[in-house]
C-alpha cells in the first residue's frame, strides 16, 4: 500500500528545519508537475484547505496545522503578486512549475513510500511591486525623493556632515539629492557651525513629513494588531496575537502604501542603525527593498472581511475621539472662570 503513496516533505525558508511540512499524497501523484502538486497541497479554496489539514498525522506532529498556515500565507502572497516563489530540490536545483516531481524522488526504504523533498523560498521586491501597481508616493521620482528625505533625516537627527565627495562620486542618486538640498536651501554650510545647518525651509519640510506621519499613526496604528474572532464576528485590537493589517488598510483607503511605510520607518527609528554608513548603504535598490518589505511581506485578507474590520476599527476610533472631545470640553469648563453673576452668588462658607 505504501508504494502507492508519495511522502512529501516541504521546507519554507525562514522557518526552522524542524518546522517542515510532512504528509502523504495519494497514489498516482508522483507523475504530476511541481506546480500542480503545490496547487493540490495549497488550494485557494478554504474548504479544500481544510480537507488537506484533515489528512495530517497530528499524532506524529501536532504542530502541522500551524506550519501549514505559514506555508498558506506565503502561497497567498504569491497569488496576489506580492512575491516570487523559488522551489529547489535537496541538491539546490531550481524546479520549475512544469517539471515532473517523479524526477526528484529520493530512494525509499523497503515498505516506505517514495519521498519528495522540496524547499520553498519567497522573494520580495517592493520596488518592482510599486512600479507595477503605480505606487510612486505622489512624487515625480520615487528614489530621488527617498534620497532627499534620508539625507535630511541623517543630517537633522544625527547631526551628521554631508556625505564625502568619494561617497557622492560612487552614488549618483545621492549626489543628486545633496545637490537639490543645497540648491533649494534646505541646509546651509556655515563657517561657525561644525556641520550643515537645517534652514527654516528645511525645517518646514521636515515638519510637514512629521505631521503626515503622526496623522498616519493616529488614524491607522489601531490596525497593526488585529485578531478576527470568528465566533463573535468581532475584530479585536491590540491583543498581541493579531496580524498587522495597516498596509491593506492604507490601500483600501487609497493611501499610497510605499509612501506610508517609508514615513513610518523614518519615524520609528529603523534607520538609526545605519547612521555610521548611511551614505554607502542607501546606494542600491536592495536597501529600499528591505526597508519597504512590509509593503509586500504582509497578510492577505479577504475583501469583505477587510471591509468589516475597517468599519469596526473606524467606529472604535471615532468613539475614542468623541470620548476625548468630551473630556477636553469638561476640562475647559472646569478651568473656566465663572460668569460675573455666578461669582456674585458664590459664597465662601
Amino acid at each position: 500500500m505504501a508504494a502507492n503513496r508519495l511522502l512529501v516533505v516541504l521546507e519554507l525558508e525562514g522557518l526552522p528545519q524542524d518546522a517542515s511540512l510532512e504528509f502523504e499524497l495519494a497514489a498516482g501523484t508522483s507523475g504530476i508537475t511541481a506546480g500542480a502538486m503545490l496547487e493540490q497541497v495549497f488550494p485557494p479554496d478554504p474548504a479544500a484547505q481544510q480537507e488537506v489539514e484533515e489528512s495530517f498525522d497530528l499524532q506524529t506532529n501536532p504542530d502541522l496545522p500551524e506550519i501549514y498556515g505559514e506555508f498558506l500565507a506565503v502561497v497567498q502572497q504569491f497569488r496576489e503578486g506580492l512575491c516570487r516563489l523559488t522551489v529547489r530540490s535537496p541538491s539546490g536545483q531550481v524546479i520549475s512549475p512544469d517539471d515532473r516531481v517523479d524526477s526528484f524522488l529520493s530512494s525509499a526504504s523497503p515498505g516506505s513510500p517514495p519521498c519528495l523533498s522540496l524547499s520553498i523560498a519567497a522573494e520580495y521586491d517592493a520596488l518592482e511591486y510599486a512600479r507595477a501597481r503605480g505606487y510612486d508616493a505622489g512624487v515625480p521620482d520615487l528614489l530621488h525623493w527617498f534620497h532627499v528625505c534620508l539625507s535630511l533625516y541623517f543630517i537633522d537627527k544625527h547631526e551628521l556632515p554631508l556625505p564625502s565627495q568619494q561617497s557622492l562620486d560612487q552614488c549618483f542618486p545621492l549626489a543628486a539629492a545633496v545637490d537639490e538640498i543645497l540648491s533649494r536651501g534646505l541646509v546651509e554650510i556655515r563657517d561657525e557651525a561644525p556641520g550643515p545647518v537645517i534652514t527654516p525651509e528645511g525645517r518646514r519640510i521636515i515638519g510637514n513629513l512629521l505631521t503626515e506621519t503622526e496623522q498616519l499613526i493616529g488614524s491607522f496604528d489601531l490596525f497593526k494588531d488585529v485578531y478576527w474572532d470568528e465566533d463573535s464576528g468581532q475584530a479585536l485590537f491590540g491583543t498581541g496575537q493579531g496580524e498587522d493589517l495597516r498596509v491593506e488598510v492604507f490601500i483600501a483607503e487609497s493611501i499610497d502604501p510605499v509612501r506610508a511605510v517609508f514615513l513610518l520607518r523614518l519615524y520609528d527609528g529603523t534607520l538609526d542603525e545605519f547612521a555610521d554608513c548611511w551614505s554607502e548603504a542607501i546606494g542600491g535598490d536592495d536597501f529600499f527593498n528591505t526597508l519597504l518589505q512590509p509593503v509586500v511581506d504582509r497578510s492577505v485578507t479577504e475583501e469583505g472581511l477587510l471591509e468589516e474590520i475597517l468599519e469596526q476599527g473606524m467606529n472604535l476610533l471615532e468613539s475614542e475621539r468623541e470620548k476625548l472631545r468630551q473630556v477636553n470640553t469638561y476640562r475647559r469648563a472646569a478651568h473656566s472662570p465663572l460668569p460675573d453673576d455666578r461669582q456674585q452668588t458664590t459664597r465662601d462658607w
